[in-house]
């Protein structure tokens, strides 16, 4: 059975707006989420996310590392950080997780994400470890960093030395790329994508929800170990300031029988199952299918 991650990267001062509203939507449904924090609205906005989030076990809380700088290139995005700027993006991003929340920050997402996430990057690789950082979900884009991303499973980097370190690709549309009005990024690169692509960009909650419906009526087609797709509390509110695109996602994961679980499920999940998991070396990019 295909599982469900409802995911969130929270980067900004309305995205803690929001995320009071989505928790609200969350708990009334009894349904998990993971929260990918960036370090730096930890900073300005602790009190309100320690209030917000709670700690009543219902959400898992990472970090989005500390101010969203790339961890490598990015066709799209220009040019990374060094060695020396990537571990203070990790560690204090997971620091200042751990100090307001209390709990153990084992997972990182990078800002933005990249084809094929940090395969090959073994330097990269052994500072996020050094780190204490066990998953990480940089596997967010299609081919040349296009979007959307494809279907992607979870995998290991036993290829470039690190078999315990795990990675969480997410799936499908950047929700904030998807409601953009300008040319869709999809649009500008060689079609890499036979489904999954509306000829317009959402303009209601309702219409979203319908296009991301696709993904999940093909993860589950497919029979795939889990759905997680990009989403950002900002675009959720600035589309709809009640945030009903998660309830109309709730209950489109209902209806298909979907189970939901985070993040930290997930690596719970694969880490128990270790040797029935993909190493690196058999990653597939599942975008066409």
């Amino acid at each position: 059975m295909t599982r469900y991650v409802f995911a969130y990267d929270l980067e900004s001062e309305i995205c803690v707006t929001a995320a009071s509203k989505i928790v609200d939507i969350h708990r009334s449904y009894d349904v998990p989420a993971t929260f990918f924090v960036l370090g730096k609205v930890i900073e300005s906005h602790g009190k309100d996310l320690k209030r917000i989030l709670g700690d009543d076990g219902l959400f898992d809380i990472q970090s989005h590392t500390y101010s969203h700088r790339l961890f490598k290139d990015s066709k799209m995005h220009g040019p990374g950080i060094g060695k020396r700027q990537l571990r203070k993006e990790v560690l204090l991003g997971k620091r200042l997780v751990e100090d307001l929340f209390g709990s153990e920050c084992i997972g990182v997402r990078s800002g933005c994400g990249f084809y094929r996430g940090l395969q090959g990057e073994m330097e990269k690789l052994e500072v996020i470890w050094e780190c204490g950082i066990r998953f990480i979900s940089t596997d967010l884009r299609g081919p040349d960093d296009s979007i959307p991303s494809g279907l992607q499973q979870a995998y290991w980097y036993d290829v470039e030395g690190f078999p315990q370190l795990l990675e969480l690709p997410g799936h499908g549309w950047h929700d904030n790329v998807l409601k953009r009005t300008e040319p869709m990024l999809c649009l500008t690169w060689p079609p890499v994508m036979s489904w999954g692509i509306p000829s317009s960009p959402p303009r209601t909650p309702e219409e979203e929800a319908a296009v991301q419906k696709v993904w999940m009526e093909k993860a589950t087609s497919l029979d795939l170990d889990y759905l997680s797709l990009v989403y950002h509390p900002h675009s959720i509110y600035h589309m709809s300031t009640d945030c009903r695109t998660i309830r109309l996602l709730i209950e489109a994961v209902r209806e298909l029988g979907m189970q939901t679980t985070t993040y930290a499920g997930l690596y719970e999940y694969y880490s128990s199952r270790r040797d029935s998991v993909p190493g690196r070396g058999s990653w597939s990019w599942k975008g066409g299918c």
